[in-house]
């Protein structure tokens, strides 16, 4: 009797433990699901937006996003649709601040911050500046050698130290990864990659503006 009763006791400890695992198992399920849905029912801003200039660009940036929660990017296309206008307080050829109509041109995608929780910023960039950049020319530090990066209206050339052409992307083919270096693909399969050039941060603005991104860090 005292086997038996011993026995149905462990038999019931299980029980109790499978019990309780299975209900914290639906509690994760059902948190991470009501989650996500908030998440897709979002109509409140998680991100905040500031202007930033590069060279005499200016262009909105929003603060840093969940890679995964695409709500919230695209409550942020639909703030800055493109062909849509706002106004932006900017300094005129004087050097006073003046109010200025634009209108966007192009959204940007970029990496922010990597493994394990991958993060993404957003870029609201402007027609009246469209094509004002090219050419430019970069020297950098990368892969095969290369010592330039060119960019014009055609898309991406790098060159090496003599001079001769060791890759090339157009821009509707670019595909960019701004990680703790900067990864180029010409959506053939062949990258190349640099460190970020000191004092020249035009290049990864650039690649953000007529790229597009594909995370090829981590």
């Amino acid at each position: 009797m005292l086997r038996y009763s011993s026995s149905v006791d462990d038999d019931l400890g299980i029980l109790i433990f499978l019990g309780a695992g299975v209900l914290v198992l639906i509690g994760i399920v059902f948190f991470g699901v009501l989650s996500s849905r908030r998440k897709k029912a979002a109509t409140q801003r998680t991100f905040t937006v500031r202007q930033q200039i590069i060279g005499e660009q200016p262009f909105l940036a929003s603060s840093d996003l969940d890679a995964s929660d695409r709500r919230q990017e695209e409550l942020f296309r639909e703030t800055y649709p493109i062909g849509g206008s706002l106004v932006l307080n900017l300094v005129d050829a004087e050097g006073a601040w003046a109010e200025r109509e634009v209108h966007v041109s192009r959204i940007g995608r970029s990496l922010r911050a990597g493994w394990p929780q991958a993060r993404i910023g957003l870029t609201a960039y402007f027609r009246e500046w469209e094509n004002t950049e090219f050419p430019a020319v970069f020297p950098v530090k990368g892969t095969d050698r290369i010592t330039t990066v060119e960019l014009d209206e055609g898309g991406v050339t790098a060159s090496d130290d003599r001079n001769a052409v060791v890759w090339s992307a157009q821009w509707s083919a670019l595909l960019f990864s701004n990680g703790s270096d900067i990864v180029l693909g010409d959506g053939t399969g062949k990258t190349i990659r640099f460190d970020h050039p000191d004092g020249h941060p035009a290049l990864e603005e650039l690649l953000i503006k007529y790229g597009t991104l594909k995370q090829m860090h981590f």
